[in-house]
């Protein structure tokens, strides 16, 4: 499902070998609920531990990414894991993209941005869980893709009251960015 081809040996992760993070990632975007969450604890502590990012978090979007662009629908766990990588900092980190050496953590950046479209697209409101999983993704990537002003916009007077909430608390914090920029 990656875009990519990834030498997964030369990946580096918190401690296991990155070779074994595929049969995660497909639990985490196609298994049941709780098998899903468990791939994400996993990916987890292996690619963006308490905050900090490991190259082998490239592979992961570019492999969630992939789900997404063959038309497939990203549960809570995939979602918060995009967020939880989203969130990481190793400075000066990067990592092999095909023949360029990139910023690990712009190159997450920028795959899960050109999936922004899909994922406010199949976010939906009668699944809470997912839907709270976006409103908590999607506020910090609004300075790079307007759409998601929008989205919130769209969804701020939702009828059900915890829906609302979530987005109003989104807008909020999409808006900030929006003014004072990402942290990156």
């Amino acid at each position: 499902m990656t875009t990519q081809t990834w030498d997964w040996s030369s990946l580096r992760t918190l401690s296991q070998p990155a070779s074994e993070l595929p049969p995660y990632l497909e639990r985490l975007v196609t298994g049941a609920p709780r098998e899903s969450r468990g791939a994400r604890s996993v990916l987890y502590c292996e690619v963006a531990n308490q905050g900090q990012l490991y190259t082998a978090a490239a592979a992961c979007v570019d492999f969630i990414a992939g789900h997404v662009r063959a038309g497939g629908r990203l549960n809570s766990a995939a979602l918060r894991i995009l967020e939880e990588i989203l969130d990481a900092r190793t400075p000066g980190l990067t990592v092999e993209v095909g023949e360029r050496t990139v910023d690990t953590a712009a190159y997450c950046r920028a795959r899960i941005l050109d999936v922004v479209p899909d994922i406010l697209h199949m976010a939906d409101p009668a699944d809470l869980d997912q839907f709270d999983a976006v409103c908590y993704l999607v506020p910090q990537l609004a300075d790079s893709a307007p759409q998601i002003i929008d989205f919130l916009h769209r969804h701020a007077t939702h009828p059900v009251p915890a829906v609302r909430a979530l987005v109003l608390e989104a807008l909020e914090e999409a808006e900030e960015v929006v003014r004072d920029g990402h942290n990156p």
